[in-house]
């Protein structure tokens, strides 16, 4: 028998273990090493966006108007283009602002006059007064920005470089677009976030088997979330900091989570259809974020709107009594909050309110007060199982109140209910409950063919749609913001998986509408009963 060496076996292991560390930590693309100093990347932001840094957004003055006006309403990007090409504005010619254009005189044209080449001072003179390198005054429409002298050397060191190759944004090479997606791949939720995994996968390669875009292949990174919190935090941080990804697209993003965010709009990164119940709307909006459905909160209102229109004819009462049955956490409190809203607005009376933890509905407790109450509805935001078990309690007792839910919250095991009750329950969607060939063409495209998660699936396979159609839209010399750009500019765009969406620079949200739909026991299992809806009193 041959004896190993002690020595050499340990140190086989040492350069085993240090390999393997180094494989590990080793991102799985490149890293991208930014070619712009922090000084230049805070001007393109000023740019861009208006922004400036911690400090917010800057002013600028224009004719007739007292005080000035936030920056961010007229960046320079938004008439001098992502590159500084210039563009023409309402018949009046924006010049370019490239470093060979503004370092070069101009002999006078038809077009417009001579003036010197200008030099950083002179540049500085004319963002903030509007003089030219000649000392001529220029076109009125041109804003006076109001910038303090370091913001203004940022400014122009970032000018002395627009349009340059080195002018880029983390994620793009010549043949590639890197995109990330945070999911849970392990946890409680990691059924989703592999069917989601999955569908990204088989969508994005439906886009590079077909040529990419502009010949780029747009590859996709996966970091696993949990579907926690802080992991969501880390996953994203490695996605931006490590792998250098371009975008985020279906990333999943947890009820209350407000960190990502945050991170998202300081580093100007796209996060397309994040999946979520609750999505997190401002005022003014994150720049970055393009939610693609309406949340539990609104679509309870429109149901709770659908109710009130119809008290009479559903309950036999115009001044029926109602039932708030919830299950504490998660996306519930904004949907409550909903629900409560509307109950108020239409001046229904509140009967009972009922809130229950994690663990499973105390269905006999809960039904006998809901008998003792006379509820005429009840209004149920909990998942499907606790529907179920509520339903055959209220069977068993003979009572048939009207049960509002939401296709998000109890899926398909809402059919299993008595058959009594099943013309009883009426169910809120933002999307249109997809038909069987629908199903099947999700589950060839995702490679599962037991995808279960088909809602998620739905929105990540139009988030991959509408990327796609961004980037088209972007161009070929790519820049987040020009993506921001043309995604803002969506008007009713069909995505590809039974839904279209509508974006503008104030709006985050491509739908604001829901529609009500009752149960059949037989194939398709759901029947419309109205049209798509926006909640009374919705801005």
């Amino acid at each position: 028998m041959t004896q190993r060496c002690p020595l050499v076996s340990r140190t086989c292991v040492i350069v085993g273990l240090l390999m393997m560390v180094m494989c590990l930590a080793r991102p799985s693309t490149a890293a991208w090493i930014d070619p712009l100093t922090p000084e230049e990347r805070q001007g393109r932001n000023l740019y861009h966006d208006g922004k400036a840094g911690v400090a917010g957004s800057v002013r600028v003055n224009l004719q007739g108007v007292e005080g000035g006006v936030p920056t961010a309403l007229f960046r320079c990007a938004g008439c001098h283009g992502h590159r500084g090409e210039g563009s023409q504005e309402g018949g009046l010619r924006v010049p370019p602002l490239t470093l060979s254009t503004l370092r070069r005189a101009r002999e006078g044209t038809s077009a417009g006059r001579s003036r010197a080449g200008y030099t950083d001072e002179a540049l500085a003179k004319a963002i903030a007064q509007g003089i030219d390198a000649s000392g001529h005054a220029l076109h009125a429409s041109m804003p006076r920005y109001q910038l303090t002298p370091d913001q203004m050397a940022k400014l122009i060191a970032y000018l002395n470089r627009i349009g340059a190759e080195s002018d880029t944004d983390p994620g793009v090479s010549p043949d590639a677009v890197t995109i990330g997606a945070a999911l849970p791949l392990t946890g409680p939720f990691a059924q989703i976030g592999q069917d989601v995994a999955a569908t990204l996968r088989g969508a994005l390669r439906r886009v590079n088997e077909q040529g990419g875009v502009y010949g780029r292949h747009i590859e996709l990174i996966v970091e696993d979330s949990r579907g926690e919190p802080t992991q969501t935090v880390q996953a994203v941080s490695r996605l931006i900091e490590v792998h250098q990804v371009f975008a985020l697209v279906g990333s999943f993003e947890p009820a209350g989570e407000t960190r990502t965010r945050e991170r998202l709009e300081q580093t100007r990164i796209p996060s397309i259809f994040p999946l979520t119940q609750s999505p997190q709307l401002s005022d003014p909006p994150n720049p970055s974020i393009f939610y693609a459905l309406p949340g539990f909160d609104r679509q309870f209102q429109s149901l709770v709107d659908f109710f009130a229109s119809r008290t009479m004819l559903l309950t036999g009462t115009i001044q029926p009594r109602l039932a708030v049955v919830y299950r504490s956490g998660g996306s519930n409190s904004e949907a409550l909050r909903g629900v409560l809203t509307q109950v108020r607005h239409h001046g229904l009376t509140l009967a009972v309110n009922y809130e229950y933890s994690a663990s499973r509905l105390a269905v006999l407790a809960l039904v006998a007060q809901l008998e003792q109450q006379r509820v005429d509805a009840v209004v149920f935001m909990g998942d499907g199982e606790d529907l179920v078990a509520m339903a055959q309690e209220l069977d068993r007792r003979g009572m048939s109140p009207i049960v509002l839910s939401a296709v998000g919250m109890v899926g398909p095991q809402a059919r299993a209910v008595p058959s009594g009750l099943l013309s009883r329950i009426f169910l809120v969607t933002p999307i249109d409950p997809p038909r069987e060939s629908e199903v099947t063409s999700l589950r060839t495209l995702s490679a599962q063919p037991s995808l279960s998660s088909v809602g998620f699936a739905r929105i990540a396979q139009g988030a991959v749609s509408l990327l796609a159609e961004s980037l088209k839209q972007a161009g070929r010399r790519l820049s987040r913001q020009a993506v921001v750009d043309a995604l803002e500019s969506c008007r009713e765009q069909d995505t590809g998986a039974g839904f279209s969406v509508t974006f503008g620079a104030h709006r985050r949200l491509g739908r604001v509408a829901s529609k009500v739909v009752g149960l059949m026991p037989n194939p398709p299992y759901v029947s419309p009963l109205t049209d798509w809806m926006v909640p009374e009193g919705d801005p």
